[in-house]
């Protein structure tokens, strides 16, 4: 008589989950010579952001004058040009891909690789980060060196604590972007849907105009809301502009909306994932 104990559904579960990470490795190398493949796609789309350089004139045009609230000339060069990088460090764009595979059927053929399809758009999205800082980096850190006035809160603890809150807004973009993604299985406007969180998101997230100068009445509704945490609060502690409570709150609200963001996209596949099998595709 074998006595030897039966696998349990979490021992199953962890095995499952440890097999996922040991595969990360492999897909990040794939998905970073694909990127390569991409640059010239990659520096239009970086090159297309020039809002914030638009409105850092604007705003250097009045700063002639004297400040603007907290906000000096040099304040203004600092803010928009580690905004830019910022945005390219936690920018998303998998709604077209996943509105095409679902409208298309495509999604058919990555239902049958080993992982759920979202880790290979994972790793797809952590592995453009290198090529992104590459391109934009060494340009935006020239700048900032030859500008006098931009302040940098540049301290190692810092420098860490940054790093850590661009990756978790990497996560809650990607994420949030997923579950509209997802909205495809019901509707055709899933990349209207998108272009609608891109225009509040801009906003609330402190890319077009510091979250600082706004009235304190929309500084204190986009309190309740994720978008600061996808930019500004990043951007802001960069700048050293935090005080060290507001740094936890940030890190805490930051996880708690990305269990949001996940159970959103774990029930929008679930529900999803039965429809679109319901109707043979």
């Amino acid at each position: 008589m074998n006595s030897s104990p039966r696998p349990t559904a979490l021992s199953e579960g962890w095995a499952a989950a440890a097999a996922t990470l040991r595969a990360y490795p492999t897909l990040l190398r794939i998905y970073w010579a694909r990127t390569l493949e991409y640059r010239i796609q990659i520096l239009i789309w970086i090159l297309s952001g020039a809002v914030p350089l638009v409105m850092l004139a604007v705003w250097l045009s009045m700063a002639q004058e004297g400040p603007v609230g907290s906000f000096d000339a040099g304040t203004f060069v600092g803010y928009y040009l580690a905004a830019i990088f910022l945005r390219r460090m936690t920018g998303v764009w998998i709604v077209w891909d996943l509105n095409r595979d679902i409208r298309t059927g495509g999604l058919s053929a990555r239902l049958l690789r080993p992982l759920h399809p979202l880790h290979y758009d994972l790793a797809r999205t952590l592995a453009s980060r290198p090529l992104q800082a590459l391109l934009v980096g060494p340009p935006i850190a020239l700048a900032l060196y030859l500008y006098p006035g931009p302040q940098l809160d540049l301290a190692p603890v810092n420098v860490v604590r940054v790093l850590l809150a661009t990756f978790l807004a990497l996560l809650l973009e990607f994420f949030f972007q997923y579950a509209i993604g997802l909205t495809a299985f019901w509707t055709s406007q899933a990349v209207a849907f998108h272009e609608v969180w891109f225009f509040i998101k801009a906003l609330g997230s402190g890319y077009v105009i510091p979250l600082a100068l706004m009235p304190e009445g929309i500084r204190s509704a986009l309190s309740w809301t994720p978008f600061p945490l996808m930019l500004s609060f990043p951007l802001e502690m960069l700048l050293g502009r935090l005080p060290p409570d507001r740094i936890a709150q940030g890190f805490l609200a930051q996880i708690l909306w990305l269990a949001v963001a996940v159970s959103l996209v774990t029930l929008l596949w679930r529900l999803g994932i039965r429809r679109y099998e319901a109707f043979g595709a």
